[in-house]
């Protein structure tokens, strides 16, 4: 899908890309204004706007005399949408498949076993709403893609704790990137369903120690079925 973006919103896709995918450097200066608004056919108040975006998402910081430089990745927020996307687009080595495969591990498990505790009537609906919908996407990957990502964001969410609610942007990154490796085939699709259902049993079932288990083992099996393809190989 093609996304539209503004001036000022393409300028920040250009240069965050750049920075995720190594072009320019930690500690290493992104072209001045005038070289961007000449490159870009812009004027200097959208570049400064651009600038201050990129540096809200921790990726760049304005130094007198010095101009506008790369921070370190330590400060990079990796959970805001853009700069996931950005990794996506630049990851060579399956190495950012690899880490939100780790992360979603030390995450979910802990979030379905709250859900079990902690989920209100609507949201145990919206877990089976979404599960359902995954049972009738089994021919499609965007379709399957959308309905499995309302599942694990519906759990995530009825775990009671907002902190939580961020993390679905990671979710949404993980599942397609993997999803693009392990669901190519309709078939595919369909062995992860008794997964899925094992989960949304289990938290229906307010069994927090099931719930945990049963993520656990979607993942594992997630991590299994990327690994068997080919995809999160790590750098050499």
């Amino acid at each position: 899908m093609t996304i539209r973006r503004n001036l000022c919103g393409q300028i920040v896709h250009d240069l965050g890309r750049q920075i995720l995918g190594g072009e320019i450097q930690p500690g290493q200066a992104i072209p001045n204004e005038s070289v961007l608004c000449e490159r870009m056919g812009v004027s200097r108040t959208v570049i400064r706007e651009a600038v201050k975006s990129l540096a809200a998402k921790g990726l760049v910081r304005s130094r007198a005399k010095l101009g506008t430089m790369v921070l370190p990745s330590d400060s990079w927020n990796f959970l805001d949408p853009d700069v996931l996307e950005w990794q996506a687009q630049t990851d060579v080595d399956g190495s950012l498949l690899r880490h939100l495969t780790q992360f979603r591990h030390g995450l979910e498990p802990a979030a379905a076993a709250f859900a079990a505790q902690c989920a209100s009537d609507d949201e145990l609906q919206a877990i089976r709403d979404a599960f359902q919908a995954m049972e009738g996407a089994v021919e499609s990957v965007e379709a399957f893609l959308a309905a499995d990502l309302r599942f694990h964001t519906s759990i995530l969410h009825a775990t009671g704790n907002p902190f939580f609610s961020p993390v679905a942007n990671v979710i949404r990154a993980a599942l397609k990137s993997s999803i693009r490796v392990t669901n190519r085939q309709s078939a595919e699709n369909r062995k992860s369903i008794p997964l899925h259902q094992a989960v949304m049993k289990a938290i229906w079932d307010r069994d927090s120690v099931a719930a945990d288990d049963a993520m656990r083992t979607l993942l594992s099996d997630a991590r299994a079925r990327i690994q068997k393809a080919g995809g999160g190989k790590r750098r050499r």
